[in-house]
Formats: structure tokens, sequence, C-alpha cells
């Protein structure tokens, strides 16, 4: 097996035959967290210049919209929809809300796409995986069409052989079936496949509840939860290089 490093208390993993490996896109590709801070930003000056709302007004109505969204629309692709949420926080500004929306959508990942790049090691991992005969994918929780946007503006595209959303899936992670969409268009078994992904509960949580091996990437050098199950845990992507 490609893997050698750490390992939770009840890890007792194996070498195994892995046929496919999937992926998390954000925050395990690529940094969404310092990009999505740059978009906000862009999204204040649009609200300070065209509207003449102070940054501040703009950013707290953005956020008070997100959160109405992922409550009012849970585990759904819809409540990352950057059209809905800037529709939402228009209206709660009392603004424009009809077709107004585009534009802060276009500001907020016009922005975000041009400030991204893979993390150190994705592009070499995915290379080497590929060069193997390894199927790769991506299962990852959010609207379709910006997904592709992403891969496409990380240069990750030829590597890939499956990719699954929300949108597509009806669910997000941690329910299974998402996982296990994905595992059906690489023609893979639960256990011939792995899931890198850096959230503690909805990757490495769904993937062992699909049966995947779970592969935990803790870029923050988070406190490891106990768990009654066997994961990994990467601090990089070059780890497994």
């Amino acid at each position: 097996m490609w893997y050698n490093g750490q390992c939770n208390k009840n890890c007792e993993v194996t070498a195994m035959a892995v046929k496919a490996v999937l992926f998390d896109l954000d925050n395990t590709l690529y940094d969404f967290s310092s990009a999505h801070r740059l978009a906000l930003r862009a999204l204040a000056e649009y609200g300070q210049s065209r509207f003449d709302v102070p940054a501040r007004r703009f950013l707290l109505a953005y956020q008070q919209a997100d959160k109405q969204l992922k409550t009012e629309l849970p585990y759904v692709a819809a409540c990352h929809n950057r059209v809905i949420i800037a529709q939402r926080m228009l209206e709660l500004l009392g603004l424009p809300s009809v077709v107004t929306p585009l534009e802060l959508y276009e500001t907020y990942w016009g922005t975000l796409l041009r400030a991204i790049k893979p993390y150190p090691g994705a592009a070499e991992l995915l290379g080497r995986l590929h060069d193997q005969g390894i199927r790769i994918g991506i299962c990852t929780d959010m609207t379709a069409h910006i997904q592709h946007r992403k891969i496409a503006a990380l240069g990750l595209a030829s590597c890939l052989d499956a990719m699954v959303t929300s949108e597509e899936a009806g669910v997000e992670k941690p329910n299974p079936k998402i996982f296990r969409d994905c595992l059906r268009k690489l023609h893979a078994e639960p256990n011939e496949a792995i899931f890198i992904g850096d959230s503690f509960e909805r990757d490495v949580c769904g993937a062992h509840a699909a049966g995947l091996i779970p592969f935990w990437l803790n870029t923050r050098m988070a406190a490891a939860p106990e768990t009654g199950f066997a994961y990994k845990e990467l601090r990089s992507l070059n780890d497994l290089l």
C-alpha cells in the first residue's frame, strides 16, 4: 500500500488492493477557506460601491442569509447556491433582489476561481494514482456547475474519472449514498476504495458509514476525536507521495 502515515489507536487497516481513491474537493485539494475570505471581501467592496452599504453590514447580511438557508434547507445542495444566498441577503437589506443576485454570484465566484491553486502535492498525487491505474473520483457537497468550474481552474480534470456532487446525489455527506453513487461510477466496491477529506464528521464518518477506508486530512492539526472505527490521519497530501 502507498501510505505510511499516522493511524488512530483503533486502526487495524492492513495492505489492501486499492482500486479507487475518492477525494473531497474544498479544503482537501485546495484551500477553500482562504479563497472564500477573498471572495467575501470582493462582495463587501461591491456592496459598498454599488449600494453604498457599509462592508460590515453587507457581510453580516451574507452570514445571516447563509445561516438561514442552511437551517431551512439542511443537507441539500441548494443551501450552498450563491445566487440563492445573494437573493436572500439582498432581501434582508431591502435591496433589489431580482437579477442583481447574478452580479453578486459572478463577483464571488470570479474572485474565488482566480485565487485558487492546488494544495502542495495534490497534482502530483492525482497524477501518480492515475499512472498506477487507480480510478479517481470527487465526492463533494456543492452544486455541480461550480465544482466543475473549480476543477477546471485547478487544472486537475485530466486525472479524474468521475465526480458526484450533493446536487446530483440529492443528499450531502455524511449520508452514505453520495459515496456509493461515486463508487458506482468508478466500478469499485467500498472495501476496494479509500476516501480522503478534511471534515471529520462529513468525510471520515461518512466514508466509514459507506464502507470505505477513511483518510482524514487534518491540516489544522485538530484534536483527533474518539471513534470506534479505523481511520488514517494525514497532515498534508505530501504524506502520500
